[in-house]
């Protein structure tokens, strides 16, 4: 059996200021494959490992999507009726220029996962504590960037998808307010994806769920609070997610200076060691392209067609949808994370069969629950519309869409379970690669073809995006099955 393939230097080089130290000798693979995980995962069957890491990020994205609602909604029942569908409009379009600032702060915190669980699962804890300090680095500096680039960017991306009038000027606000917290969010999100790395979901949980209730209760109260703390609108509803975001990012520090999850955040660390960073980069670069290229701008394109469709409100009824169709995420994304964390520990214990089986039930499971969801959309897509807004026209576009997607469910699982699984194993460039392949030869093409050539407006948009979804599902599903991800270095 093979040696864990973690680097060829990892004893000689890890990691602080430069300096040489001396980590624990690598355990012979024989001795590896008789261990078991460390952590919380020690001793636990493989479901109930996958059931561990899993349960956290699905409550914790219950809980994100009730908030992402509470901001719609709240921008949705404003007054007058034209007053909510312009704020419904902009916010739609600032969630999604969000996503983008929240993909490209994802990329270092990817890079890092995937050296700290091949580092935990070998048991080269100084090395896992080494890639945790060099990705709070990376989430601070890559999101100071993209939120100046959304700042100085924020009106001319809220023209290019159509918005105009009080839209426009709703969105541009929304996006400069919150691209001020970009540097914290980033330092937020990468301390929670190297908690999850260590097989420790809860401590993040618990963080985002101080931050989405913080979040609630200051949107809530900046909007329709007494003055002159409310009457703020969407102004209110960008400080609420502001504040919340500065909780959270100190909050998470804390426990990682703690140890509570397993690594350790020392001071020391906190320094750039180009050696570590050069590891994370590598990994994360794909990650980065993919995010940023393959998934975003892919969609933005998509955005553009929409906005420019014959139908009213055609932009607040696509982030309706999006937004619905986000409670079938949920699940995806929990088993996804679990399928990350348990394939890179695995195979820093150079165990592929584990690794392999981990996956497997977590596709299972995530599976099973997406479809299920997507039953629910095929059957009630009206009464889900109508917990967003209440705007008419909103009510009028959006459950066919939904109605659309739901029998879609089940590839978009594949290719989130398994895309998690490959990121987590260190393959971030063939999902890449997959992703390219898919957005530009087959979403963007099926989208304008179907919704602008066949005038099927918002429909076909979404008959585009479902048919790229079993594509891209496909190709996933071949590279998984083929295994060549479990020879990934990182």
């Amino acid at each position: 059996m093979k040696r864990p393939i973690l680097t060829s230097d990892a004893n000689a080089q890890d990691l602080t200021n430069g300096c040489v130290t001396r980590e624990r000798p690598v355990v012979p693979a024989t001795d590896i494959r008789t261990t078991e995980l460390p952590g919380r995962l020690k001793g636990l069957t493989l479901p109930k490992q996958v059931l561990v890491l899993a349960i956290w990020p699905l409550l914790e994205q219950f809980m994100n999507v009730f908030v992402g609602t509470v901001d719609l909604s709240l921008a949705g029942h404003l007054q007058p009726e034209s007053l909510a569908v312009s704020a419904t409009d902009g916010l739609g379009v600032g969630g999604f220029v969000g996503w983008l600032m929240a993909m490209i702060q994802s990329s270092a915190a990817v890079g890092s996962a995937a050296l700290i669980s091949r580092a935990i699962g070998g048991r080269h804890r100084g090395l896992a504590n080494a890639a945790l300090g060099q990705a709070i680095i990376l989430g601070a500096v890559t999101g100071g960037l993209v939120g100046l680039a959304i700042f100085l960017l924020a009106r001319p991306i809220g023209a290019i998808t159509g918005l105009r009038g009080d839209g426009l000027a709703l969105c541009t606000m929304y996006l400069r307010i919150i691209s001020l917290a970009a540097p914290a969010s980033g330092m937020l999100m990468a301390g929670n994806a190297a908690l999850r790395a260590a097989g420790d979901t809860r401590s993040p949980f618990i963080v985002m769920i101080v931050v989405n209730v913080l979040n609630t209760a200051l949107s809530v109260l900046f909007v329709f609070g007494p003055a002159p703390i409310g009457g703020h609108g969407v102004t209110g509803i960008a400080c609420g997610t502001v504040g919340a975001w500065l909780v959270g990012t100190l909050l998470v520090l804390i426990v990682l200076m703690r140890a509570r999850g397993g690594i350790r955040l020392h001071a020391g660390r906190l320094r750039p060691h180009w050696h570590t960073m050069r590891r994370i980069i590598q990994i994360a670069l794909p990650n980065l392209f993919e995010g940023a290229v393959g998934m975003w701008l892919g969609n933005f394109l998509v955005l553009m067609i929409v906005g420019r469709l014959e139908q009213e409100a055609v932009l607040g009824a696509h982030q309706t949808v999006i937004r619905v169709e986000s409670l079938s995420f949920l699940p995806g994304f929990a088993m996804s994370i679990a399928a990350s964390t348990l394939a890179g520990q695995y195979l820093g214990m150079s165990d592929t069969t584990r690794a392999r089986r981990a996956v497997f039930i977590c596709w299972a499971w995530g599976t099973a629950i997406m479809a299920f969801m997507g039953a629910i959309f095929v059957i009630v897509p009206e009464l889900l519309v109508r917990i967003i807004t209440n705007a008419e026209p909103l009510l009028e576009l959006a459950p066919t869409p939904l109605r659309i997607c739901g029998p879609f469910q089940v590839f978009l699982a594949t290719r989130m379970i398994l895309a998690g699984a490959l990121r987590g194993a260190g393959d971030t460039r063939s999902v890449m690669i997959f992703t390219l392949t898919s957005t530009f030869l087959v979403r963007l093409p099926a989208v304008y073809v179907l919704a602008v050539v066949l005038d099927l407006g918002l429909n076909g948009v979404w008959y585009g995006m479902c048919g790229e979804m079993v594509v891209s599902a496909v190709l996933v599903g071949i590279r998984f099955s083929r295994g060549k991800w479990t020879q990934a270095r990182v």
